[in-house]
This record gives structure tokens, C-alpha cells and sequence, in this order.
């Protein structure tokens, strides 16, 4: 039922992101055969200052419908962060099955250039601009010089070092593979290949994380066009095979610790995980992908790096990981990554991942974080029902 999805990126994009979204949609429709006037429904999700500096949108569904010119019959925004696109599609399959509709655009993206040159992430975005509330607490420790998530990530990055022994070579090593899966990927803005030695080597950005274990924000957006009208596209008949979703929404510091994800609620037994041939899974940071590896059950709880030691997670390897490189070298539209990984297992499913195709690609398990503090984790398993 996905019948066209598409992409445009940029490091940074002079015009308006309403035209960078327009190009994409129209780009996805063309795959999927269909034209803006058999759009039913838009689901979309917006994140603070990453639509043309705007804090926000006024009615952001009515905005964009009035942009590109369609009259959905209904709207939803998806307020997950870069969770988002993968719940987008399990909602979209499930509006459609029920007879709500027959094609839904799923948009996530924006410009992350805006906040990037004002020297904040969309998660310390409240250090641009006045009166953003970022949390019900903000008076009690936003004061703090953080760069949020940056920070939060480094902080479990090291409470996983002093837990489990984890180590700075295990985490290089995630960028190291990441990076050999994106060297033949043309939606890649990084393509050299790395050594541990070379990530290792490469600045301190938030003790123990470096530049290289680091996601760059950039402007884009990817489009996913979910309908029953199938008749028009060339693309493999897509279902979703399982899903969950988990919303962990205290304060980190109300968690057991802060070294596990919600993915250990929304991935537990939903999918037999030796029947799967590739996995997309969210990479903000390299110890992002770490936790996701051990909360989905791909390994036990402390033993991630050594995961990455025993197997290959190339896409010609035992355990295919972020088989086009990931957000950590595509670059991060919007300061999400949903559509980054939702868009490669379209491709693998497809056999259309050139130059990083994993061999019989039929079933792609996807984990996406996102939320202030990961507290959202959605994980969806595509492939075709048989």
C-alpha cells in the first residue's frame, strides 16, 4: 500500500522549505501514479523553528494543504519527533483498511539551517526564542548551558561506559560500518570511508561523543503516498507485518536509568527478530543505535558494543544495520530521522538500494526515537504479507 515515497535534501536550502515539501510531493505522487486531487488525507509533523525559522505554523495542516493545493478530507499531526514517519504509516494503513479514506500523504522534514545558524538544536530551541516552553519544569534547570540532546546522549553514553564497560572503539565502530553502507548511497552527504582511529580522532563535541558519532541537521523532507489505488505504481505491495509504540514521557531523571529507550516496551515480542534481513534503526548518535540494538533484543542490556565486535552490520553482513549509511550520513532533516530510515527500507524492500542492496531483502525491522529525552519509540516491521 506504500505506493511512492520520495526525498529531497540539502545542507542548506536558500528558498522556502513549503518549496522544498512541494517538490517532494509531487515527486512521490509521480511514483505512486496518482495526482493531488486523489489525496484524502494529510498526516504531517512539525518541529519548533524548523519551517522557515517560524516558531510555529498557525493550523500547519491548513498551511501546507493550502500550499500544495489539495483538500484533504482529514488531518493529523504526529507530535513524536523523529518517531514520527513510522507511526504515520501504520495509521495511514489502518484509516485506509477502515474505509476513511483511499490515498494519505505522510510528510516529515523541514529546515534545520534556521536553528543550526542560531547555534541551538530544535531541543534547546527555547535559547532562541522567547517564551518556548520545552518541559512543565523549565524554571527549575533550563538555565543550564546544554545543547540538548547532544548533552543528554553524551550523558548516557557515559553512564553506559561506567555500567557495562562499553567503549569509545565499539561506538566508532557503529560510525566506521554506517559509513562503509553509505559510500555507493547517492542520498549520502558523507561518503569516505572511516577507521575507528579517524572517528576517534575527530573533536570533542560532548564527552565521550565526537563529531563523527554525531547527526548533522539539514533541510529536507521525505513524502510517503499510502493508498489503496495500486494499480499505477511499479513498487512491491508493502504490508505492515507488526507495530508498537511506547511513550515514556516522565523526566530523565524519574526513569530506572537513563541507558534504556521506550523501544524495549514497543519492539518487545512483536516480531520473530531471526526472520528479519535488514534493520533501520534510529541514529541521531552511535550510542543511539547502541541502546536500540539492546532494547529491541538484537542483544542483552549492556552488551551492544560487544554486539558490534561479533557481527557484521554491513549490508553484505550476518546482521545489516542502517544499510544506506543512516542519518549519520545522509544528514538529519529537521532534526529527524524517521523518514532517513523509513525511506531506505522502501528501497531495500524494492531492490532498489543501488550500490548498498542487501541480498532478498523481503522483511526490514525499523526502531524510531524521538521526543525530548527519547521519549517516544515506535517500532514498525515492513514486508510482504505471503
Amino acid at each position: 500500500m506504500i505506493v511512492g515515497f520520495a526525498s529531497n535534501l540539502y545542507k542548506k536550502y536558500e528558498g522556502s522549505a513549503f518549496e522544498i515539501l512541494a517538490d517532494t510531493l509531487f515527486s512521490a505522487l509521480d511514483v505512486a501514479g496518482l495526482n493531488k486531487d486523489e489525496i484524502d488525507g494529510l498526516f504531517l509533523t512539525i518541529l519548533p523553528g524548523t519551517f522557515d525559522g517560524y516558531v510555529t505554523l498557525h493550523f500547519p495542516t491548513a498551511q501546507i494543504a493550502q500550499y500544495l493545493g489539495i483538500k484533504p478530507k482529514f488531518t493529523k499531526v504526529f507530535d513524536y519527533g523523529g518517531a514520527s514517519a513510522l507511526s504515520m504509516i501504520y495509521h495511514a494503513y489502518k484509516a485506509i483498511k477502515a474505509g476513511e479514506g483511499d490515498t494519505i500523504a505522510c510528510i516529515v522534514g523541514g529546515k534545520a539551517s534556521d536553528l543550526r545558524g542560531k547555534g541551538v538544536t530544535v531541543d534547546s530551541v527555547d535559547k532562541a526564542y522567547a517564551d518556548v516552553s520545552i518541559t512543565p519544569f523549565d524554571s527549575l534547570f533550563r538555565g543550564l548551558n546544554d545543547l540538548n540532546p547532544v548533552s543528554d546522549y553524551a550523558l548516557v553514553a557515559n553512564r553506559h561506559k561506567y555500567l557495562f564497560g562499553s567503549t569509545d572503539e565499539q561506538r566508532a565502530l557503529i560510525a566506521v560500518r554506517q559509513r562503509f553502507n553509505a559510500q555507493n548511497n547517492d542520498k549520502a552527504m558523507f561518503r569516505d570511508l572511516l577507521t575507528v582511529e579517524q572517528v576517534l580522532k575527530s573533536s570533542i563535541v560532548a564527552e565521550p561523543l565526537r563529531l563523527l558519532e554525531i547527526v548533522y541537521p539539514i533541510d529536507g523532507f521525505h513524502v510517503f503516498i499510502v493508498s489503496k489505488r495500486a494499480s499505477k505504481s511499479n513498487l512491491r505491495p508493502i504490508d505492515v507485518l507488526a507495530y508498537g509504540e511506547a511513550h515514556w514521557t516522565v523526566m530523565p531523571t524519574e526513569l530506572d536509568d537513563i541507558i534504556y529507550t521506550p523501544a524495549v516496551q514497543s519492539a518487545k515480542d512483536i516480531f520473530n527478530l531471526n526472520k528479519v534481513d535488514a534493520f533501520e534503526l534510529y541514529d541521531s548518535f552511535t550510542i543511539t543505535v547502541m541502546l536500540q540494538v539492546e532494547d529491541i533484543g538484537l542483544s542483552e542490556k549492556g552488551k551492544g558494543g560487544e554486539f558490534f565486535e561479533k557481527h557484521d552490520t554491513t549490508y553484505l553482513g550476518d546482521i545489516p544495520i542502517n544499510t544506506g549509511g543512516g542519518s549519520l550520513n545522509t544528514g538529519q532533516p529537521a532534526y529527524m530521522s524517521g523518514g532517513v530510515i523509513l525511506e531506505e527500507a522502501l528501497l531495500q524492500l524494492n531492490d532498489m538500494a543501488k550500490g548498498h542492496q542487501v541480498k532478498d531483502a523481503d522483511i526490514v525491522f525499523l526502531n524510531g526515537i524521538g521526543g525530548w529525552n527519547r521519549a517516544h519509540s515506535v517500532s514498525l516491521v515492513l514486508g510482504e504479507e505471503k
